[in-house]
């Protein structure tokens, strides 16, 4: 309770006032009371007013170091790319119609004087026909000048089956504040809720997915190659990562250069017409794949052995730096035969498995809305049952951040970030003596048996695979 509140409550029971037992107010007490009304209302006013809240980007004070934001101010623009006569599943049969992608693009930018931040709005719709509104908080100015010309790395960054553009501003305006231009696709996924309805709009993402990636590339990659655009000029197409979420990393895989296998269960459900889309965009695909430099899979779909869509061979074919990112249970593309299987048939180097012990899906996303505290079915859509939503953002974005910074940046000193010291983060080494202070310091060089930027006793509940040009772990 506030000051303002006590006040009020004082006042009623007389604590202030000057009352006499003959009932009659004196003025000092009716002033009394009339300035304990009105700070009451004061104070009832400010407490129905909602706290600012803080962008997903910025990172709790517990993350680990490389989370921190950067240095850039950013702004944001939106658009959109239309594909022509493109094979589109029906519950009426195949047909061939225009297909716009929309986009979302954070890029550093100084901002104006007086500039507002802006923020996004979504609806997240229920089976019942119903759906919750939300906002999510932004660090963006809308259409903010860009700053200066220097050409920064472009990320693309592609959702999970029903997500969106602003689904994952955790990480896209997160890399945007640290001199990357980062592009998050609105796959505009087909909303269903079973039967024919659901197998239409799932057969749709298994056609566009990476030919959707594919398309946002080469757009930006023209943009970069003209000198008028004032966004294509600070782009570096030279440097280019990728980074998928569940189907979105299904479809990153493949844009990167592990081509599906035809003869794969996943696409013998589809018609001819459009298995033959599939394969055709992954043919054309090549020059694009070579464009690439570095790949982030998050719960990537299309391991688990039923509806495994690579082979062994086509996996250990790529040359691509990989961070793969997963939950130990998850129960939706099954961690033990799904992803880890992606990860061990892969032999390039180096390539890394973060997993989130106790975890099950949700490891891509924002976290919870205030909005969905009542109600569950929207809460799981975003939450883990063990994590905070917020720890593992932080813990990604330090890892993500570390990955990027060495791949695209060439800064060979994020890599010991990478090449934790023991397997188990539990089972790093930092001796803490009886009754010592802790104090929040993260671990340095110093440390050399304690997992890299992590704050003593805090990095607990993870595991790390990893082989490369130093090691294996």
């Amino acid at each position: 309770m506030n000051v303002s509140a006590l006040l009020w409550i004082n006042s009623k029971e007389g604590l202030f006032s000057d009352d006499t037992d003959d009932g009659v107010d004196k003025p000092m007490t009716k002033m009394k009371r009339a300035v304990g009304v009105l700070l009451a209302l004061i104070s009832s006013a400010a407490l129905s007013q909602p706290a600012e809240r803080q962008p997903y980007a910025v990172p709790p004070m517990d993350a680990p170091q490389l989370a921190a934001i950067g240095p850039d101010e950013i702004g944001m623009q939106t658009g959109e790319i239309v594909l022509p006569n493109v094979v589109t599943l029906t519950t009426s049969g195949i047909t061939h119609a225009p297909r716009t992608i929309k986009y979302r693009v954070w890029y550093p930018s100084k901002h104006a004087p007086g500039s507002i931040r802006t923020s996004f709005k979504h609806a997240l719709p229920k089976p019942d026909g119903s759906g919750l509104q939300f906002a999510i908080p932004s660090l963006a100015v809308e259409n903010a000048d860009i700053a200066g010309n220097q050409r920064h790395p472009l990320v693309i960054v592609s959702h999970g089956y029903n997500g969106w553009d602003s689904f994952m501003t955790w990480l896209t305006e997160n890399l945007a504040t640290k001199g990357y231009v980062v592009v998050a696709i609105d796959h505009m996924d087909r909303r269903a809720t079973g039967g024919a309805e659901l197998a239409v709009s799932f057969g749709n993402v298994l056609i566009n997915r990476a030919a959707d990636q594919r398309a946002v590339i080469e757009y930006f990659a023209s943009r970069a190659a003209d000198d008028r655009d004032h966004l294509g000029r600070v782009i570096d197409v030279n440097k280019i990562g990728i980074i998928g979420y569940s189907m979105g990393g299904f479809g990153a895989l493949a844009t990167a250069g592990m081509d599906y296998d035809p003869a794969s269960s996943v696409f013998a459900q589809l018609p001819v017409e459009a298995r033959a889309a599939i394969f055709d965009s992954q043919a054309k695909g090549a020059p694009v794949a070579a464009k690439i430099k570095a790949v982030v899979a998050l719960a990537p779909f299309g391991g688990r052995p039923e509806s495994r869509a690579w082979t062994s061979a086509s996996l250990a074919k790529s040359t691509k730096p990989i961070l793969v990112i997963g939950g130990s249970e998850d129960d939706i593309v099954d961690t033990r035969q799904g992803v880890s299987w992606i990860f061990e048939q892969m032999v390039v180097k180096p390539r890394h498995l973060l997993l989130f012990l106790n975890a099950r899906h949700n490891v891509g996303g924002n976290p919870p809305p205030p909005e969905a505290n009542d109600d569950f079915s929207t809460r799981e859509y975003f939450a883990e049952p063990v994590w905070r939503a917020e720890r593992i953002n932080a813990i990604n974005q330090h890892f993500i951040t570390a990955f990027l910074d060495l791949h695209l940046k060439g800064d060979a000193e994020k890599a010991v970030f990478l090449n934790v010291p023991t397997r188990q983060s539990g089972d790093g080494v930092w001796p803490l003596s009886p009754m010592e202070n802790v104090g929040g310091k993260k671990a340095s060089a110093k440390e050399s048996g304690y997992w890299p930027g992590f704050q003593r006793r805090w990095a607990l509940g993870l595991e790390m695979r990893y082989s490369s040009a130093d090691g294996a772990q």
